[in-house]
């Protein structure tokens, strides 16, 4: 039984902004963390996150609508680096535009979301491809961008906690992350092949991936950690 069966919601009261750019596949993340009680505000379209500027005007924006902000989650994406091919079928700018473009809007996203909060502890959380602590044949962009998002939230954890502002990192399973991830493209477990993940299901977006969220958001030990919600694909030592 879920804990919100029985009425139970472990995000009420907490306010949430969710920041999506370039990931279609979490549209439905807003309604899951909803169900859990949080009130929710969306960033996602391509004119809010073109740059710093816009990006600050539209996390104020939702600050001011929901009254402060008490989390932030934050998936930057890029539908290029989402396609296989070598590292060699990139040209110079289809490379900036699958990898490096999108890591700078997420530090800008980090850099909005320290300006808005103005000192105040919160709760941010990136989302990424689980494939980011192993790689991927045939995915250099996605797994080098996935990497470089997990080295930005580990400097900001250890730079910000002493103002109160943890920061984590979920990984998700890649085709709960981006549909057009096929099993075909995904990185085998080297000791076992390709196995179920050790639960027998991939968790999704309304339940295991929001639980996951909530369990971050209410938490006051974590920072710096990376974690993979995969359903136990793949195991960090």
């Amino acid at each position: 039984m879920k804990d919100w069966d029985c009425g139970v919601r472990p995000l009420a009261g907490h306010r949430v902004l969710l920041v999506t750019p370039g990931c279609p596949a979490l549209a439905g993340l807003g309604d899951g963390l909803s169900g859990l009680g949080a009130d929710c505000r969306e960033v996602f379209a391509a004119e809010d996150c073109a740059a710093l500027a816009p990006l600050e005007a539209a996390f104020a924006r939702s600050e001011a609508e929901l009254g402060g902000l008490d989390a932030l989650v934050i998936a930057v994406g890029s539908a290029l680096s989402r396609e296989p091919r070598p590292l060699t079928g990139f040209s110079p700018e289809q490379w900036r535009d699958a990898c490096l473009v999108p890591l700078r809007t997420t530090r800008q996203c980090l850099q909005a979301a320290w300006r808005t909060l103005a000192g105040r502890a919160a709760r941010i959380v990136l989302l990424g491809p689980n494939l980011a602590l192993t790689g991927a044949s045939g995915l250099t962009a996605l797994s080098a961008l996935g990497e470089g998002q997990r080295g930005l939230m580990k400097s900001a954890a250890r730079q910000w906690g002493g103002q109160g502002i943890q920061l984590n990192w979920l990984g998700l399973d890649a085709r709960a992350f981006a549909r057009e991830l096929d099993a075909q493209a995904l990185a085998r477990s080297p000791e076992m092949g390709d196995p179920a993940p050790a639960l027998g299901r991939t968790p999704d977006l309304s339940w295991g991936v929001a639980e996951s969220l909530a369990l971050l958001i209410g938490a006051h030990a974590f920072t710096g950690a990376s974690l993979p919600v995969d359903g136990g694909f793949w195991m960090v030592p």
